[in-house]
């Protein structure tokens, strides 16, 4: 049967042109995704990457961080959530209680990579045996010291503080040099601060601080009470500045910075902020330890990536999950640019080969931890937390018992809830 005269043959091959370009058009797809504002920077770079050798393409959208988690939530029970989130690690157990993530447990237990995941990020992200995502942008918690400050002291530059009694120690002698110089800084009115550098020296010294429930243990162990302390003795030496008792974050880093204060805690989001705005300061960077030489921990923090229920495009970010564990993404994405891998097995690599500052926050990083509790929020992150509470009336007014006792006893009401 002959074809009618409209399909010639330069017809049909436009044809077969226009279904070849239709058809690759119905398998790509644009991904939306959402990201806290605070890690929208290397969010972006990972999703550069992605988008340079993908079709399906990804739009990020940085949403502040204050309204990420209702956002989400929100998005979620209307069902027009975004196909994939990176937000705050923390808030992972809450939203995998409520249901809000998809359950991508048989595709990590396939995924070779997936078991050199660093073990914080696969602990925060599972539930009841189910896996719901995995480490994206990650930062971990370490201590500072300024190396110019320690020479003037007689301290060795190259060797930081092994314990909480050392902290104390070396911020004394820093503290006496005088001339508006201090030993120790802590943002004193910031929960998220004090929890990301002051609660691993409790840890590493064996404390357990957040209960997962009603009857768990909360504020235990002997190191909580010693390291308020010691915190406590520094505040009434006059090692701190006065200006640390009001400060809600705004100095967290300006505080080391200013180049007048001996010893603090910071994050490997340091490295690059030094080399970029003081490349000429010198300074030490190093595991934060407890209250025995030998004990270090930090705490585990950066983004989780998971895909919310109800998105449109499962199986595209599906694979952008695997992606994230790949060779390409954890070196050419996050070491290339001085991030953390979240894999222990690329934690050496040519990119830090140079940077052994970068180094120290891969080795904070496997020795970090991260709590896995609901309300996070309410014991921790809001303004008159418990935890928050705890700090300023055991350090600023000097009842270290009593900070205790208060604490433990709402931050257990919180977790019966």
């Amino acid at each position: 049967m002959k074809l009618p005269k409209l399909f010639s043959a330069k017809s049909t091959l436009i044809a077969a042109s226009l279904l070849a370009m239709a058809s690759t058009t119905a398998f790509s797809a644009e991904l939306s995704m959402w990201v806290r504002e605070s890690a929208s920077d290397p969010g972006q770079i990972m999703v550069d990457l992605w988008n340079a050798s993908h079709d399906d393409k990804i739009e990020l959208t940085a949403i502040p961080d204050n309204q990420l988690v209702t956002k989400l939530a929100t998005s979620v029970r209307a069902g027009d959530a975004p196909d994939l989130v990176s937000f705050d690690l923390i808030y992972m157990p809450d939203f995998m209680r409520a249901e809000f993530l998809v359950d991508v447990t048989e595709q990590m237990n396939a995924n070779a990579n997936y078991a050199n995941h660093v073990n914080a990020y696969k602990d925060i992200a599972t539930y009841e045996g189910k896996i719901y995502g995995v480490g994206f942008t990650p930062d971990v918690s370490v201590i500072v010291w300024n190396k110019e400050l320690f020479r003037q002291a007689g301290l060795d530059p190259d060797v930081g503080p092994k314990s909480i009694y050392e902290i104390h120690e070396m911020a004394t002698k820093v503290g006496a040099l005088g001339d508006d110089t201090y030993g120790f800084y802590f943002a004193g009115s910031c929960p998220g601060c004090n929890i990301f550098v002051n609660s691993p020296i409790m840890v590493a010294g064996g404390a357990k601080i957040l209960p997962r429930h009603g009857d768990d243990a909360a504020l235990e162990g002997d190191a909580i009470r010693i390291v308020l302390e010691e915190m406590k003795a520094m505040w009434e030496e006059g090692l701190i500045p006065e200006s640390a008792e009001v400060d809600s974050g705004a100095n967290f880093v300006a505080g080391f910075t200013a180049g007048n204060v001996g010893i603090a805690g910071s994050g490997g989001f340091l490295i690059s902020l030094m080399a970029r705005e003081y490349p000429d300061f010198d300074y030490g960077i190093g595991l934060i330890p407890g209250i025995e030489p030998g004990q270090v921990s930090a705490f585990v923090g950066g983004d989780v990536v998971a895909i919310p229920t109800g998105g449109a495009n499962e199986a595209a970010s599906r694979e952008f999950l695997s992606w994230v564990l790949s060779d390409e993404a954890q070196l050419e994405g996050l070491a290339k640019n001085s991030i953390l891998p979240t894999r222990t097995d690329l934690a050496d690599n040519t990119y830090f080969a140079d940077k052994p500052r970068v180094k120290v926050t891969a080795d904070a990083l496997a020795a970090g931890y991260v709590p896995w509790v609901f309300h996070f929020a309410d014991m921790v992150n809001s303004d008159s937390s418990p935890w928050i509470n705890m700090l300023q009336q055991a350090i600023f007014d000097g009842d270290v018992e009593g900070a205790i006792a208060d604490a433990r006893e709402t931050m257990l009401a919180i977790a019966s809830e």
